[in-house]
């Protein structure tokens, strides 16, 4: 107890002392990954938010094919005015080395969704294109031991030295020069010595009230996914998978603060654990202002993590997270269960919903493929490593059963879905082959942008082949679903991956 009030007491006095010391979003990744086009421009983007707000958020932009001649980026805030409600735009610096390429750093001083609006001007003339960021506090920074204890060495001579000042003050400012202070002097010395001490010490206690209660309202905008919780339930029609948003935050709320994302209120994503060897991407529908539901995917008992997608009216993106356990006597309920008369015979099943079973496919370089369901072949053509940190594309290729590149048809606006998770859950991305961004944040952030063009063919004009910028934010053993449709039906593929260091 006595250290914890000591280090309270050495924050207050760093006040005191007047120093100011500077120091050191999808689940497991908050970095954004974009590809699109500014314009005539082709760009990649990459965004690192900061840890904690205010901060600087790192950004890079990838414009090949030269000719550029200036880079600007922007941050807005959702609800920023629309004339005056944003900083102006900053310069994108060239990266030495790499003509390319362009760095630049902005301030995100609050929480809430962002958009960076993102200038290119060149020889092709202007473009401009926006990239929906979600600003989140995920802690703060903890004063180091060693500055602390200077801090508290600088404080007890500041406070020595106050001490000091007054009882010389009160003894000896009066006096004529050679003139030594009387016993009546030193006493009074040394009361106002003792009031001094006193009053410092009370201020001191003072601060530390006021350091305290900015440091709880600090930690409480430390961000929190929404605690939900997962079952199977009946509804009369077979089992369904039902979750229930449980979180204070949410409580008292009438209605949903949500918006589609690609059409659908919530993406969610069923994974199979620690097999990885089940897998599912449905669409839960709100049965009442805090319960999604949605029937259960064609996939056998067992130990399951779900992750759900949602999209706030601001544009605030996050991912719910849970594990339900489900037990086979549970996916069949027993004959007698009564029905009340009129009840629904059961939940409508989306047409996007997809389910899939096997053995995921381990990546061994260039060319790996593993079989669809229609036959079709999912062929890897990515990297031959992949490195924690590292951009990359992980690029795929459709082949058909006659081994000619596959016409893919748009699924959900998109030429593919991707979704990948380190196997122990630490780690859960839904990927596009527009990066990492939610559609939904994009629309409303972005409303005069048109809908992203999907002509159903990679970045590289090539039928079949689907390609997803990204960079693992951490090392270790993944599982990576590519989704595709073809003849209306969508087909789902997986690999194995190893990140490494």
């Amino acid at each position: 107890m006595r250290r914890g009030r000591t280090v309270r007491l050495l924050r207050a006095a760093a006040l005191v002392a007047g120093l100011y010391v500077a120091t050191a979003g999808h689940v497991g990744s908050n970095n954004v990954f974009f590809s699109g086009e500014a314009g005539p421009y082709p760009v990649s983007v990459v965004i690192r938010p900061p840890e904690v707000i205010p901060g600087l958020a790192e950004i890079s932009i990838r414009v090949p094919g030269g000719g550029v001649d200036r880079v600007t980026v922007r941050p807005v805030h959702w609800d920023a005015a629309p004339e005056g409600g944003a900083p102006p735009p900053d310069i994108a610096a060239p990266v030495a080395g790499d003509p390319e390429l362009y760095a630049a750093e902005l301030w995100l001083m609050t929480v809430g969704a962002y958009r960076i609006e993102i200038a290119v001007a060149g020889s092709l003339g202007t473009g401009e294109i926006s990239v929906p960021v979600t600003s989140v506090m995920l802690g703060v920074r903890d004063l180091p031991p060693g500055l602390g204890w200077i801090l508290l060495g600088l404080a007890i001579l500041l406070v020595a030295g106050a001490v000091a000042i007054a009882g010389a003050a009160v003894r000896e400012s009066q006096l004529q020069s050679g003139e030594a202070a009387g016993s009546r002097r030193r006493r009074r010395a040394w009361v106002a010595m003792g009031a001094t001490a006193v009053g410092v010490v009370g201020f001191l206690y003072l601060g530390d009230l006021w350091w305290e209660a900015v440091d709880r309202e600090v930690r409480s905008g430390i961000f929190e996914r929404l605690a939900v919780e997962g079952a199977i339930v009946h509804t009369g029609g077979g089992p369904a998978l039902e979750i229930a948003i449980t979180d204070p935050a949410w409580r008292g709320r009438d209605w949903s603060p949500l918006v589609p994302d690609h059409g659908k209120l919530m993406h969610m994503f069923v994974v199979g654990a620690p097999g990885m060897d089940a897998f599912a991407h449905v669409h839960p529908i709100p049965v009442d202002s805090s319960t999604f539901r949605v029937p259960w995917p064609d996939l056998p008992a067992g130990e399951y993590r779900i992750y759900g997608d949602i999209v706030y009216e601001s544009g605030f993106a996050q991912t719910v997270v849970d594990t339900i356990a489900v037990d086979a006597a549970v996916l069949t309920p027993p004959e007698t269960r009564d029905v009340p008369p009129g009840a629904p015979t059961g939940l409508p099943r989306d047409a996007d919903d997809s389910a899939w079973t096997g053995v995921p496919m381990a990546l061994s370089g260039p060319g790996s493929e593993t079989r669809l369901d229609d036959g079709s072949i999912l062929e890897w053509q990515g990297d031959q490593e992949l490195r924690v940190d590292e951009e990359t594309v992980l690029a795929f290729r459709v082949w058909d059963p006659d081994e000619k590149p596959a016409r893919l048809e748009p699924y959900m606006g998109m030429r593919s879905h991707a979704a990948l998770t380190r196997d122990d859950g630490a780690v859960f991305v839904h990927l596009h082959p527009a990066g990492t961004i939610s559609m939904g944040s994009l629309a409303v952030l972005t409303p005069d942008t048109p809908p992203m063009a999907d002509e159903g063919v990679g970045a590289r004009g090539e039928a079949g082949v689907v390609e997803f910028p990204f960079a693992f934010p951490q090392p270790g053993e993944y599982t990576i679903w590519v989704q595709v449709k073809r003849a209306g039906r969508v087909l789902t593929g997986a690999f194995r991956a190893r990140v490494l260091e």
